[in-house]
């Protein structure tokens, strides 16, 4: 049986993000949507077999998988061998666009085996939260962050996985842990897992959300802090010590993530390390 909900959009509007609809698709029908839809959609199978088509391709859709399809995305669906039961939820938001590029969604996503009980859950209250016109609004909200953080974390998980990159990365990123202070390049963290360096930091920057070089940098800067408060080395000194040899460049680095830099960090901070390691 069919359950579902279009929630009366108001003051869900000036939330960042919002439902538009959720539902269960019990059973799922025939969908052909020439031009897309306005919002952004996902949709996984709770049991029965379907298909989707995506620019020409056919995606067998099971049990436990998923699909997600940004605004203005061209697709087809329709059940296969008998009845087709699907977990849908539409949404939107002003700047969901940018949002969902930002977290390393593309317009048009297949995984499979991806939904568990952590995702079941969430649809079944993101579900009941949308039907509650009163204050469900930015509960439902606030539930949708949560289900897309999950999926965007499993889809990442798998995809590392499948390519045999979450070792590979491991690797890397302990390397840099543990010589940051030496002199370290793409080329070498790329030869370390045999592949190509544009291939590493394409791999590196989906599932850390930072360059390779971004990373070493905010390692440096993390491990100069405790020295610039814990002893009485020069600013000069300590970049050193952390893999900069030149202090004004140390200086630049530092302000850039920190937005004051190592002597004010060093002023504004040292009296409150001095108090905390008495207690």
């Amino acid at each position: 049986m069919n359950d579902y909900v279009y929630p009366i959009l108001g003051a869900q509007m000036k939330l960042p993000f919002y439902v538009v609809g959720a539902g269960v698709a019990d059973p799922e029908y025939h969908v052909v949507r020439e031009e897309g839809q306005q919002s952004h959609q996902f949709l996984y199978t709770q049991s029965g077999e379907g298909t989707l088509i995506m620019e020409g391709k056919t995606y067998p859709q099971r049990k436990g998988d998923f699909f997600y399809l940004g605004p203005g995305v061209p697709h087809e669906y329709y059940p296969e061998r008998g009845e087709w039961v699907t977990c849908w939820v539409c949404f939107n938001g002003e700047y969901m666009k940018s949002i969902m590029e930002n977290m390393g969604f593309v317009p048009f996503m297949v995984g499979q085996h991806v939904v568990g009980n952590k995702i079941e859950h969430l649809f079944a209250r993101l579900l009941s939260m949308a039907k509650d016109p009163i204050s469900g609004g930015e509960q439902a909200s606030e539930l949708l962050y949560e289900y897309i953080v999950e999926i965007r974390r499993i889809m990442i998980l798998q995809t590392s996985s499948e390519t045999g990159m979450d070792h590979l990365l491991a690797d890397a990123i302990n390397f840099i842990d543990q010589n940051y202070a030496t002199d370290i390049n793409l080329n070498q963290l790329a030869g370390m897992c045999h592949i190509s360096r544009q291939h590493f930091c394409r791999v590196f920057k989906n599932q850390m959300a930072m360059r390779p070089m971004e990373y070493l940098a905010q390692k440096r800067i993390t491990e100069s802090k405790p020295l610039l408060l814990g002893s009485n080395e020069s600013i000069g000194n300590i970049g050193s010590m952390v893999g900069y040899s030149d202090p004004t460049y140390f200086g630049m680095v530092f302000k850039k993530y920190e937005g004051i830099s190592p002597s004010e960090y060093r002023r504004q901070h040292k009296s409150l390390w001095r108090k905390d390691d008495s207690l």
